[in-house]
């Protein structure tokens, strides 16, 4: 039975279908219409948005060309009209008043009936679902609310985003989906669909981390599933994330909800989950009936915007601070990470004046940091005005300054995330990489910990949203955030105070002085006249007027009459990124620099759109071009002269976005199919090759060796392997999205090269949520590709990267996968693999016993397959699971093997691994002297390496052995250094534990010591 909204309607519109829900797509009897270039289908959104009102002409103008309308705005806006109108009505008499698209009076608007489009259909069938659910037909309000997700392809009104006109609609459609999801995992719960409706919940959550709704139907969910520890979890962690991200409390109903489940109160339970979507959950009280006995009105009251009502902890002096936070003892760096003042600025002296209004106070008089939010549209000059405001306030912030681009508006979606943002941060002002904690909250709060009392400037260029921002705002009242962004911030303004400021285009006298800056004064007074037709050509935007001055100044023989009448003859446009950003057409500046450059830098200006980002190498620019590396350097400095790339540090190279959109119009032009493929395979290659200079101590090997590289391709120029970590520590960022496009692209075999290599590198720095969502992509590739092995290798690396985060059931869940994926395979490789880390993870868990079966299953098939290094492996986890199991002298053997293996095989962090086994058994056996032997030496190992994740353990176990010995004092040196490491990275062994050992020492006995060393530490 068709539903009443696909019921077709008479008339011309009969055929039409519009999606909006996604990239615009309209559809008559089912063949898609070719809508024409982006302009013209963002003029379709505008017109289909109005619903068949009239849109005047000049109204048209203004919002596809952002306020500033070109003068052949309503030639071109006509010529859109009438191919538009060719498309949607190819049979429609060309000068005939009926039909769908429409002139009248002033304007044209657009008839298609409501039923028509995705849009219409989409709200139309939530609110059936939300009738249907809330009179209790849970089934009929299922179906509704599935049909209505079903119409989404993507982002609601994709193809108009960026304009200021679509903002609020698409807005609005983005809250009803929400809502509509809230709505269906309602209808799951209710449908008998519980442990569907906890996945669903949990898949809304990872989007949107601080919706209380979803959080609160996850929390239904649990507990209806039998779960309800971990609804109690759920809610803990719900509260931790307001409090840190947002300095807010869960509102009462979400309260009453955690009370509910304490005293397994199912009805009111159940009377939340519905009321949750069909009542809004911030308006929602239970009914009197379901009230707990004597309990309060559970009606939401006002909540504060911040944490101002909790207790304001007592400031401390610098010298108090945490270890964790300057761990060498040495005096806290003062980062100074801002990029060069620009070479050349003119006016703005207003704005730079509001700036120094907003400066922090003198020492007592503020009360909160000052936060400055410059925006504008592209190319106005936000970066510029941000910088020379800040190197002018230097002097002002003696604790340093720090800088980061949050690549908010990057080219492939790819912000930077607020975590990276916090490590570089944190690292800068002092903290151990180490000690910097997993999670972005507690990172934040770190991050206001290390500047409470100092005076730091913080500029964050290029921001996306207030959630990018928020974590990165400082507490301290002497700190300033200067922040630049296209969009206008609004929540960022109402929550923490912050003062924006927006800069319009520079006057003529302004961009007159800015060429005289570049040009010399006495050429441009030479040409009032072409220098005013320049700035008006550049529409008075700086970053096109740099451009103009630059090609001025390589040919200094040209008139600047000549220049403007170049610029005049190109009659091309380029749509401009952001909302409020959209500005005037640039790419006739940007045609006329590219037309001078040599052909060689032409092609190679083309070619480096197809880079993902952020940042780029000469090395990986040679690789793209198919050139040798010293010619590629010759071009990109060409090309960084005629400012067509920058180069923010030596030898790394970007694009401004402009440019980049620019370049990727040409390369689809210029560039073959079977170019562009060609250069993105040597781009593959040059990372491949990269990474495989990494052997086995980064990362297991490979199944097959890595292809040799087609012709063209360039390494980075390593000569060792060490100096891999400094690389993958600069390039990790590229590495992510130049995985994600390898398999974006189909190069799956790069893609899966990669993850594995960037998972080895991430988890040896301990960066274990990383690696795991690294890995997870990669196994969706390989799911594509139905390679059932690679599968289990992914989900084998995926349970050791789970069970470093103490994600046990999960990780066990993964390994069952990859068991199961191996049955009937002749894989024994990866056989042994899954079966040592079964053995790890049940011996993390407390079962020894079945840990050992499997470790020593995986020596015997090592054994049998002459694998010298899984041998080792299997050998050392033998060995140490003996001596747990308390079998001390066969465990000697294996520990002794296992060093002797990975001594051979020249890989020290395992070898430190074994020696740690082999200390343990002597300690064991009583033979005290021996085992401290042997824990010097994993130690030793264990400082070369970097491994301080391990380190504690050891030096637990040492300090263990020193007092077996008699020797306290040695104890307490071991203990204390191993409080040091713990402080730094407090998830490695609970400090508290630490400083009780340690207070012990001279009271405790050493029976008491010898006891508790057989549950020090769980190891993996």
């Amino acid at each position: 039975m068709r539903r009443a909204t696909d019921s077709e309607t008479p008339g011309a519109a009969a055929s039409l279908w519009c999606g909006l829900l996604g990239p615009v797509l309209v559809r008559r009897a089912g063949a898609v219409l070719d809508l024409g270039p982006p302009k013209r289908r963002a003029l379709l959104l505008r017109l289909l948005l109005e619903e068949g009102r009239v849109v005047s002409t000049d109204r048209l103008c203004e919002d596809l060309w952002a306020g500033r309308p070109s003068p052949r705005a309503v030639v071109s806006l006509q010529a859109d009209i009438s191919r538009l109108r060719t498309v949607l009505e190819p049979g429609r008499p060309r000068h005939g008043k009926a039909g769908l698209l429409v002139r009248e009076s002033n304007g044209y608007a657009l008839r298609i009936p409501a039923e028509a489009r995705d849009t219409v259909r989409f709200e139309h069938g939530v609110a059936r679902a939300g009738r249907s659910l809330a009179d209790g037909r849970i089934q009929e309000a299922r179906r509704e609310v599935e049909y209505a997700l079903s119409l989404w392809r993507g982002t609601a009104l994709q193809d108009a985003r960026d304009y200021l006109f679509a903002a609020r609609q698409a807005a609005q459609l983005d809250e009803t989906r929400i809502t509509a999801e809230e709505l269906h995992i309602c209808t799951l719960l209710h449908d008998g669909d519980v442990q569907q409706a906890v996945s669903a919940a949990e898949a809304l959550i990872e989007r949107h981390p601080l919706r209380e709704g979803a959080w609160s139907l996850l929390l239904c969910a649990l507990y209806l599933t039998g779960r309800h520890a971990e609804a109690l979890a759920r809610f803990e962690q719900l509260r931790k994330r307001l409090s840190e991200d947002l300095g807010l409390r869960p509102s009462p109903w979400a309260g009453a909800l955690q009370e509910a489940i304490l005293r397994h109160d199912l009805p009111f339970i159940r009377h939340a989950s519905r009321s949750i979507v069909t009542a809004g959950y911030d308006d929602v009280s239970p009914p009197p009936e379901l009230r707990a006995p004597g309990s309060e009105d559970t009606r939401p009251q006002p909540r504060a915007d911040s944490a101002a009502d909790a207790p304001v902890p007592t400031p401390r002096s610098p010298r108090d601070r945490s270890p964790a936070v300057t761990p060498t003892g040495g005096a806290v760096p003062s980062p100074a990470q801002l990029p060069a003042a620009p070479a050349f600025f003119t006016g703005r002296q207003a704005e730079l004046d509001a700036l120094h209004a907003l400066l922090p106070k003198p020492d007592g008089q503020s009360v909160a940091p000052s936060v400055a939010v410059i925006g504008g549209v592209p190319g106005v000059g936000k970066t510029t005005v941000a910088l020379h405001f800040a190197h002018q306030v230097t002097e002002l912030f003696p604790d340093g300054q720090l800088f980061a681009d949050l690549r908010g508006f990057g080219p492939s979606g790819d912000i930077v995330e607020p975590a990276d943002v916090l490590q570089g941060f944190l690292t800068a002002l002092g903290v151990h990489p180490t000690a910097v904690p997993a999670r972005t909250g507690a990172r934040s709060a770190l991050l206001r910990t290390v500047l409470a009392k100092r005076r730091v400037l913080l500029v964050l260029d290029n921001a996306r949203d207030e959630q990018q921002l928020r974590p990165l705002l400082p507490g301290a009242s002497g700190c300033m955030a200067l922040v630049t962004s296209r969009n206008q911030l609004h929540g960022l303004v109402a929550t923490a105070g912050a003062r924006t400021l927006t800069l319009g285009v520079p006057p003529l006298a302004d961009g007159r002085e800015a060429l005289a800056q570049r040009l010399g004064t006495p050429r441009v007074d030479a040409e009032p006249e072409a220098v005013e037709d320049i700035v008006r050509l550049c529409a008075h935007l700086p970053l096109a007027l740099s451009i103009a001055a630059a090609r001025a100044a390589l040919h200094p023989d040209f008139s600047l009459r000549s220049l403007a009448e170049d610029m005049r003859a190109d009659e091309g446009s380029l749509d401009v990124f952001g909302g409020t950003d959209t500005t005037a057409d640039v790419r006739a500046v940007f045609s006329w620099s590219y037309r001078a450059l040599t052909p060689q830098a032409a092609r190679l200006f083309r070619l480096l759109a197809l880079h993902p980002g952020p940042e780029i190498s000469a090395a990986a620019a040679a690789s793209l071009a198919g050139l040798p590396l010293a010619a590629t350097r010759r071009l990109l400095s060409e090309l960084t002269r005629t400012r067509m790339v920058d180069e923010p540090a030596m030898g790394r190279f970007v694009f401004h976005d402009l440019l980049r959109v620019y370049a990727t119009e040409l390369a689809h032009e210029h560039e073959t199919l079977t170019a562009r493929t060609e250069a993105l395979n040597r781009m593959y290659d040059h990372y491949l090759q990269t990474v495989s200079l990494g052997g086995p101590s980064l990362c297991h090997p490979p199944r097959s060796p890595v292809p040799p590289p087609v012709p063209g391709v360039v390494p980075e120029p390593l000569a060792e392997e060490h100096q891999l970590i400094p690389w993958y520590a600069t390039e990790h960022a590229v590495l992510k999205a130049v995985l994600r496009q390898a398999a974006d692209t189909g190069f799956d075999e790069h893609a899966s090269y990669l993850a594995w290599r960037l998972q080895g590198y991430l988890d040896a720095q301990g960066r274990s949520p990383e690696a795991a969502a690294i890995l997870s992509a990669a196994l969706e590739t390989a799911e594509r590709s139905g390679d059932r092995i690679e599968q289990a290798r992914l989900h084998r690396a995926l349970a050791g990267c789970l069970g470093r985060m103490e994600r046990y059931t999960e990780a066990m869940g993964h390994l069952k996968t990859a068991a199961d994926l191996l049955d009937g395979s002749d894989e024994p490789v990866e056989r042994i693999h899954v079966l040592l880390s079964s053995g790890a993870l049940l011996h993390r868990t407390g079962h020894d016993e079945d840990a050992f079966t499997h470790c020593l299953e995986a020596l015997a098939i090592a054994r049998h397959c002459s694998d010298p290094l899984l041998e080792a492996d299997a050998s050392n986890a033998v060995g140490w699971l003996l001596s747990v199991l308390g079998r001390h002298r066969e465990a000697l053997s294996y520990c002794r093997q296992s060093i002797a293996g990975f001594r051979q095989l020249g890989i020290p962090q395992r070898e430190s691994y074994a020696w740690d086994s082999l200390g343990h058994v002597h300690h064991l056996l009583g033979d005290h002297r021996e085992a401290v032997v042997c824990y010097r030496a994993a130690l030793r190992l264990m400082e070369r390496t970097g491994d301080s994740y391990t380190r504690v353990g050891t030096l637990l176990r040492l300090s263990d052995t020193h007092l077996g010995a008699g020797d306290r004092k040695a104890a307490r040196s071991a203990l204390a250094l191993a409080l040091r490491l713990a402080e730094e990275r407090p998830e490695v062994h609970p400090v508290s534990d630490i400083r009780r050992r340690l207070a012990k020492v001279g009271t405790g006995t050493a029976q008491e010591f010898q006891r508790s060393s057989q549950v020090i530490l769980r190891r993996e």
